[in-house]
């Protein structure tokens, strides 16, 4: 507990002009023992207090404003702590919550008049003006241009008293988060505009060749002030790659994105209006970018891939300021996707973080915003949106050895039903096909999570539940077509195979002598490792290669997890020996072919070849496995090398 220094004396009586502590002047000047002390003020005056400078609280005015002629403001809170019943009173606390419902009421005027503005402004001319009133802070305009009709009014009536009630209870529940550390000027929409903007510049200027760290990129813009002459011979191809891996992507709806891709190409979408043009190019613009990331070809064409996203990002703020939350979410993701696949693109660690935050702050993890709110015209599945976050959260984190940025237990909304409901019904089979393994994809990301997670489950039953989803994957012809074949779902099942071996529970066993309580875990683990090097390693010519960095993440970890597991005792003989530095020379081949793209990918190559040599040769105490690994390998790696370094092979 601190002291208060107005208790102690030595401090409080250091003005010689009224100490007291002499005999002699207390004689000379008897009256002075009758004067009373004069009143103080209990905090220090609000010209003071700015200027960080020592106030002594006389009233009516502090000696440095008496001094200097001006007013002396005394602060707006005044605690009495010298009061036998010091604390909160009830009309201190019925005053804060006034000051909260004056906040929500400021807030929701300004909303209001930002969404009349924008409604007005992307209004088409031929229409009526229809606008409905905005409560709450997460009511948008496109709730504004639906038009109600007298069969559904009182249908929905029910539907917006709740909302009115949960937009008025988020607004006074973020004022209550944000209480001691808000801004008391500039509080309108400007400054978290610009905010949002700079936080995402921040996470693209950083060096996108090594995703483990954050360095200045040194990266030169290409891009020049002229719009990009794009034909549909050059971008097709392109587009339907992007198109074809929206499994990744569940909340897209292909079919707007191909007619804002076609307005694009056939000039009809003009950047004149930035609300309206915005967001068609920058979906455009990114959407070729991926898909030319993601090509085989992406040497050649990585000129016209980074033009195209640097020309993207000059188009956010237009899409930030149209006050869209899910658009924001939106153009981060794509922005995310695109540094995962380029070097050019930003840290995708510091973009995917950015995003949950957003998410979080929206509540879209609590509750699924319905569609109907969007409007028939609505660009996204919105229900998809907060779960593609968390599918690309739980298989960048789980790749890097990073924590989640959410756990399980904070999320109430549920994973989006299978098809034949009247959410999906009126989709296609294709869609339905695609969004079957999405799911299925969800489920794996939930997996991830349970074995990576505070409650880790023993390794036979997260091995278990593995063999349960690779054994049942979804039914349909969709897999070649949408960015998920079998071959991506072997690889899927080999990075959970991983995550089991090295997330053993940290019992004071060895995580190794435990698998060896269950052969069959440690033999589908080298199995799964192996077929998974030689796989990329056969297809790293073919036209349907795509490297990111997490792929690299994927082949290091396989590589060790096999060395590892290998070479335990007994030694192998000849035959295995030469097989085992067969399979850790082609992860070698694929780790250089990435340091291609991804400059520090180097460093992988560097330590299998190291830890490879350290093994082969056979003895050797824990402190030398250490010293050759660096700072850039997952924390999960690294300790599973540290415990079989001391495991005694």
């Amino acid at each position: 507990m601190q002291t208060d220094w107005r208790e102690n004396s030595r401090l409080s009586d250091q003005n010689p002009a009224r100490a007291s502590g002499s005999p002699s002047s207390s004689q000379s000047n008897p009256q002075t023992q009758t004067q009373p002390r004069p009143q103080k003020n209990s905090l220090a005056c609000e010209r003071c207090f700015k200027r960080k400078q020592k106030c002594d609280r006389l009233r009516p005015a502090c000696t440095s404003c008496a001094d200097l002629g001006v007013e002396c403001i005394a602060r707006s809170q005044q605690f009495d702590f010298s009061a036998e019943d010091a604390g909160l009173t009830h009309a201190r606390v019925n005053g804060y919550v006034e000051s909260l419902r004056r906040r929500v009421a400021e807030l929701e005027q300004k909303v209001n008049t930002a969404e009349r503005k924008n409604i007005l402004a992307r209004r088409p001319s031929g229409l009526p003006e229809v606008i409905s009133p905005i409560t709450g802070k997460r009511r948008r305009s496109t709730e504004a241009q639906i038009d109600v009709g007298p069969g559904t009014q009182s249908s929905l009536a029910n539907g917006d008293e709740q909302s009115t009630v949960e937009d008025t209870m988020s607004a006074i529940g973020l004022l209550s988060n944000k209480a001691m550390a808000e801004s008391r000027v500039n509080t309108s929409n400007e400054p978290h505009k610009l905010s949002i903007i700079e936080s995402i510049s921040a996470a693209l200027a950083v060096d996108g060749r090594d995703p483990s760290t954050a360095s200045t990129s040194q990266h030169a813009s290409l891009v020049d002030s002229q719009l990009i002459p794009l034909t549909r011979d050059l971008t097709l191809s392109h587009m339907q790659r992007f198109i074809n891996w929206g499994v990744w992507l569940p909340y897209i709806d292909e079919d707007h994105l191909m007619e804002q891709y076609n307005k694009v190409i056939d000039r009809t979408e003009q950047i004149g209006n930035p609300d309206q043009a915005a967001l068609p190019h920058f979906n455009t613009y990114l959407a070729i970018a991926i898909g030319i990331s993601m090509s085989p070809d992406s040497n050649r064409f990585s000129a016209l891939a980074m033009n195209l996203h640097a020309e993207a990002v000059k188009l956010l703020p237009s899409i930030l300021h149209s006050q869209e939350p899910l658009d924001t979410l939106h153009c981060m993701l794509l922005l995310a996707v695109f540094s995962m696949f380029s070097p050019s693109g930003g840290s995708t660690w510091h973009l995917m973080g950015f995003i949950m935050t957003n998410c979080i702050a929206s509540g879209l993890h609590k509750t699924a915003i319905p569609q109907a709110r969007l409007g028939g015209n609505g660009s996204y599945r919105v229900e998809w949106l907060f779960w593609t976050v968390y599918l690309w959260d739980r298989c960048i984190s789980s790749s890097m050895g990073r924590p989640f940025s959410i756990s399980d237990d904070d999320i109430s909304v549920s994973i989006p039903e299978a098809p034949g409901n009247d959410n999906e019904s009126d989709l296609p089979a294709q869609v339905r096909s695609k969004l079957a393994l999405s799911r299925h994809l969800l489920v794996h990301a939930q997996l991830t999570s349970d074995i990576c997670g505070g409650n880790q489950p023993s390794a036979l039953f997260s091995y278990s539940n593995l063999c349960f989803w690779r054994e049942f994957p979804p039914t349909g012809n969709a897999e070649s077509s949408s960015g998920c074949s079998s071959e991506c779902l072997d690889q899927l099942a080999c990075r959970a195979m991983i995550l089991i071996v090295t997330h053993t529970s940290s019992a004071p066993t060895n995580s190794l002598l435990t698998l060896g309580d269950s052969p069959e875990i440690e033999t589908d683990t080298v199995s799964s490792c192996k077929r998974l090097i030689e796989r990329f390693y056969n297809s790293s010519g073919s036209s349907t290669a795509t490297v990111s960095f997490l792929d690299a993440y994927t082949i290091l970890a396989a590589a060790v997890i096999y060395l590892c597991l290998v070479q335990r005792p007994p030694q192998p003989n000849q035959q295995e020996f030469a097989r085992t530095f067969e399979v850790v020379s082609k992860a070698s081949v694929l780790l250089t072919q990435c340091s291609t793209r991804f400059a520090a990918m180097s460093v992988f190559q560097q330590f299998l070849l190291s830890l490879s040599t350290k093994i082969m040769e056979g003895q050797g105490s824990p402190q030398q496995y250490l010293d050759v690994i660096p700072g850039e390998i997952p924390v999960h790696l690294r300790r599973f090398v540290q415990k079989y370094a001391s495991s005694g092979f």
